[in-house]
């Protein structure tokens, strides 16, 4: 679920500010309410009071007020006498927030035709928010565009995080990674996958030829993942991936794949957006 609390801030602005015991929302109270939101749907297990006020920095009545207000609106529940977890308000959030996003609906058959170019590979229209990469269409060949995926994934295993991130002021890029270790780990699951942050960043830069970064073996052994950026005005920084068996399609081919869907994508924006 990672990524709904990202999702949803204007809903959750007016559950905040409507609701009869926060008759005042300051900025650092909402601030605190997203932070505590988010723990929440980040966590593996129900968490007590005291240790999300020990994890964000609160006193502990600060954090019982924030959760009494969570669970009064329906974005979080108790699960025990002194823990919490997300409750089902956090779902509808990201179900409502999702159909606001144009790249969400717009590039559908763009998307579809790469996927045809693309036999036997996944392809994935995706944006880089904060320390995470959130995932708006995804298909393959045999399937209809999947509609938003926001269960996080490492930065450094991801080709359109790693695409985007290059992109980035290299202390900039350093500071996401970190922050992606912290919250999903740092995992290699093949020899290839860069062992630190500064390895990521290098091997990344040293593998991106004709705007196309292509990772094989990063996410296991006989894999390929590559990724293009989209050029698309007034949105957060979007990457059109492929990713499939490295013996499927040879890395010049990949890269014709994703410069003809970068241009489908951008020409699929720019006609519906006027």
């Amino acid at each position: 679920m990672n990524g709904f609390a990202h999702a949803s801030c204007a809903w959750f602005y007016e559950a905040m500010t409507d609701h009869p015991s926060v008759p005042s929302a300051s900025p650092n109270a909402l601030a605190n309410g997203l932070r505590v939101l988010q723990l929440l749907v980040d966590a593996d297990a129900p968490l007590s009071a005291t240790e999300i006020a020990r994890r964000v920095g609160l006193h502990q009545s600060s954090a019982s007020r924030i959760l009494a207000t969570l669970a009064d609106a329906g974005f979080a529940r108790k699960t025990g006498p002194r823990s919490f977890a997300p409750d089902f308000g956090v779902l509808s959030l990201g179900a409502a927030a999702v159909d606001k996003f144009d790249l969400a609906h717009r590039p559908r058959a763009a998307m579809q035709a790469v996927a045809d170019r693309a036999v036997g590979h996944t392809v994935a229209l995706s944006i880089l928010w904060r320390d995470q990469v959130i995932y708006f269409l995804r298909s393959s060949s045999r399937t209809e565009p999947r509609l938003f995926d926001a269960e996080g994934w490492p930065l450094h295993l991801s080709a359109p995080g790693m695409r985007l991130l290059l992109d980035l002021p290299e202390g900039d890029a350093l500071t996401l990674l970190d922050k992606s270790r912290q919250r999903f780990g740092w995992a290699e699951p093949g020899p290839a996958a860069p062992g630190s942050a500064r390895e990521a960043l290098d091997q990344a830069r040293a593998a991106l030829d004709h705007d196309c970064l292509l990772l094989d073996d990063w996410q296991a052994p006989g894999q390929r993942a590559a990724a293009i950026t989209v050029d698309l005005p007034g949105h957060a920084p979007v990457a059109l991936s492929v990713a499939g068996r490295s013996d499927l399609l040879d890395p010049d081919t990949v890269r014709l794949v994703l410069h003809a869907g970068r241009r489908d994508v951008e020409a699929a924006m720019n006609q519906q957006s006027h």
